[in-house]
């Protein structure tokens, strides 16, 4: 008696299948929590928020009186690790008084580069040995 369907046995589908390599999955890298931003009011407040057990840095900023408090849970010791940071104002540094008598005055550099360029004259040196200008001076006179 002929069925209308065909049968197949067991065997032969799995013998059409090529082998294939079993695939060796490799972990995700753990990415650290992303933190918590809680504003609070107050010192009191700030300590009374719960502490993530799940390792998130929570930070609370405290707008009214210019607090940041951050509150983390120390895996090593398992307590809440517990910081305040205050906004600090940059003070101007006080400006040293300069002590001029160390420097020359304008008037009597230019009185120094006029004589140089006048010995240079005189010794008919206009140029040095490299062609360039033997002039003194930021004029180039």
């Amino acid at each position: 008696m002929a069925y209308p369907y065909q049968t197949y046995l067991p065997n032969q589908g799995m013998q059409q299948m090529p082998y294939q390599q079993p695939m060796m999955q490799q972990p995700m890298p753990q990415q650290p929590p992303a933190p918590i931003v809680r504003p609070v009011a107050s010192l009191d407040e700030a300590r009374a928020v719960q502490t993530d057990f799940g390792g998130a840095l929570t930070i609370m900023p405290d707008i009214s009186h210019g607090f940041v408090y951050t509150k983390q849970l120390n895996f090593q010791t398992g307590s809440a690790d517990f910081a305040a940071y205050q906004r600090v104002q940059e003070q101007a540094a006080p400006q040293q008084d300069i002590n001029l008598s160390e420097y020359v005055k304008k008037s009597d550099f230019d009185e120094l580069a006029r004589r140089f360029n006048a010995l240079c004259d005189q010794l008919g040196g206009t140029t040095n040995e490299h062609g360039s200008n033997a002039h003194a001076g930021a004029d180039g006179k």
